[in-house]
């Protein structure tokens, strides 16, 4: 997988262009970054600024108050104490939850994980009593006021950097708006908004935005319900997930076979490993045949390349690596880029790969 950014300007969705509803959103921002910035995470500061003219139009309040409303309408059925007394706690940690810090949000999870809020179906586990009832009204809201409402829009904008699935990093994932539609056919098309505790698991997460990515709809249907607590790692928190590595096949010296080397489930689950080596290696067998055909000149430009790079004053006229790197490897050099083309992480590692045996 592929490192997302989680930070406090990328927790907010609005569905208004509204002067004093874009100043709101920026007061909000604030509050979230002062209070992780100071360390106390009061993500309740929020509370004085619910009533403010256009808070309705960001997803925290209008999410809020949805979520309330739901718990005080489930709370004055018959339902168990335990889970009463667990909606009393959505209640106190509410902001928390909405647009906490991903590692925030998750030690939350992580203290309720023995509560009514959750059930994961696992080997021993008893179903909460009142859990189903409890869970489809989480599902839809998400389904009514996320995945079917104008904060969708919203959502995908926080992410207009992202080209690609972070989960895969194979498949592109930017959402179709239409200015008119043929007959029949879909005006607008978004990628899949993929839960990363499930929300079949977790209903409590299911309009959190730290528990929230866009996908490919291979990425979230092949790791549909799979329970990713202490599994797996999120993108928001990951540092390195998997390394490919290259092994030249030995029916055929001008070829690489692709493997991965892996420190979590996330490749396991996501089977991208077999993926890479069905699909792409093709595509690094490409990029070896220009290297293979041009050897002298691929080895002096690499040779060149890193003595600039190891150089303390570097000639800024020749010194252009992401140049030099898209010509042969047709892809983006920086890390933080990755999330802008395909294949990135696979080029990457293979250019590293052919450099340490240059």
């Amino acid at each position: 997988m592929i490192s997302v950014e989680n930070s406090y300007d990328k927790r907010i969705l609005i569905n208004s262009k509204n002067e004093k509803a874009i100043c709101l959103k920026e007061k909000v921002e604030k509050i979230i970054k002062e209070v992780e910035e100071d360390g106390t995470f009061d993500y309740n500061q929020l509370y004085n600024l619910r009533r403010e003219p256009y808070s309705k139009n960001l997803s925290v309040f209008a999410y809020r108050e949805m979520i309330l409303i739901e718990i005080s309408k489930l709370k004055a059925t018959t339902i168990t104490k335990s889970l009463a007394k667990d909606l009393d706690d959505i209640e106190k940690h509410i902001f928390l939850i909405l647009i906490g810090r991903f590692d925030k949000m998750k030690e939350y999870v992580i203290k309720k994980r023995k509560s009514d809020l959750i059930f994961t179906g696992e080997k021993g586990e008893r179903k909460p009593k009142n859990f189903t009832v409890y869970k489809e009204i989480f599902e839809k809201l998400y389904k009514d006021k996320l995945s079917g409402h104008s904060f969708k829009v919203s959502f995908f904008d926080l992410f207009e950097e992202i080209n690609v699935c972070p989960y895969c990093n194979r498949n592109f994932i930017n959402p179709i708006y239409k200015s008119s539609k043929i007959n029949l056919d879909n005006l607008n098309q978004s990628p899949d908004i993929e839960h990363f505790f499930p929300k079949s698991m977790y209903p409590f997460l299911s309009l959190s935005i730290s528990n929230l990515l866009p996908s490919c709809a291979f990425c979230n249907k092949i790791k549909s319900n799979f329970n990713t607590m202490n599994r797996c790692i999120s993108p928001y928190e990951i540092t390195q997930d998997f390394k490919f590595k290259f092994e030249i096949d030995p029916k055929n010296i001008n070829k690489y076979n692709i493997s991965l080397e892996t420190q979590s489930n996330n490749s396991k689950i996501l089977n991208l490993e077999n993926l890479y080596k069905d699909t792409h290696s093709k595509y690094i067998n490409e990029i070896y045949i220009d290297v293979v055909s041009h050897p002298n000149v691929f080895t002096n430009s690499l040779e060149n390349m890193l003595n600039q790079m190891e150089s303390k004053t570097p000639d800024p006229v020749n010194f252009k690596i992401e140049e030099w790197y898209k010509s042969f490897f047709r892809n983006y050099y920086e890390e933080d880029d990755f999330n802008k083309h395909p294949l990135s992480k696979l080029t990457k590692d293979f250019y590293n790969h052919l450099k340490d045996k240059k």
